[in-house]
């Protein structure tokens, strides 16, 4: 299964749900899709997924997405812990698990994942109910439908091969992770205000 084929589906469900992204190509897939201003790209490794549970906490009414690599989740798995404590209802943990650090290398340095570890079982034993590996896109497919349409959290695990190293973009993306950053707290706040203003109009 190649995580360019699982992006797109992701993308086609977005509609407004926030992205934070980790670092690798999985920015640029997104990106080409259409640069919306609550995307974080490139967030540093091990931060997505916390920043994604913060924003989830703090904006329910908001889908939040953390797409992330197994490198990355892997590099602070406690997080999960803290998923599954809290359990945000809008929050999707999405990672693309190929078992190696191809983004910061050749590829030859292996994760944990090619050595046993299963991120899946993982988030189960910290406490995440709604967890799953897929290895077909239509698997994939399934199961970002129903976490899309479901209260989670979810923690959704798909296995990819190498193959869209073929697919490396050599533009840059249309912001970098400072200006993103600041873009999505804008976007944000802004938002916020909106709902809080139409919420007192509606209660008047």
């Amino acid at each position: 299964m190649n995580r360019i084929d699982v992006l797109d589906i992701l993308c086609d469900l977005r509609q407004d749900a926030a992205l934070i992204i980790s670092p690798g190509l999985s920015n640029y897939t997104i990106a080409a899709h259409g640069d919306l201003p609550l995307t974080i790209y490139n967030m540093d490794m091990p931060y997505a997924t916390p920043i994604a549970l913060g924003a989830a906490l703090g904006w329910p009414a908001r889908r939040i997405v953390s797409v992330e690599g197994d490198g990355s989740l892997l590099a602070g798995p406690s997080v999960l812990a803290t998923i599954a404590r809290y359990r945000p209802y809008n929050l999707i943990v999405l990672v693309f698990d190929n078992g190696a650090y191809l983004t910061t290398g050749s590829g030859r340095a292996p994760t944990a994942t090619a050595w046993g570890a299963d991120i899946e079982q993982l988030g189960r034993a910290f406490g995440l109910k709604q967890c799953c590996t897929v290895r077909e896109i239509g698997d994939a497919r399934e199961a970002l439908v129903r976490a899309f349409q479901k209260p989670g959290p979810w923690l959704i695990v798909a296995k990819v091969d190498p193959t869209d190293r073929q697919a490396r973009q050599s533009a840059q993306l249309p912001v970098d992770v400072f200006e993103s950053g600041l873009r999505f707290r804008r976007t944000v706040l802004a938002q916020r205000a909106l709902e809080q203003d139409q919420g007192s109009r509606s209660r008047s």
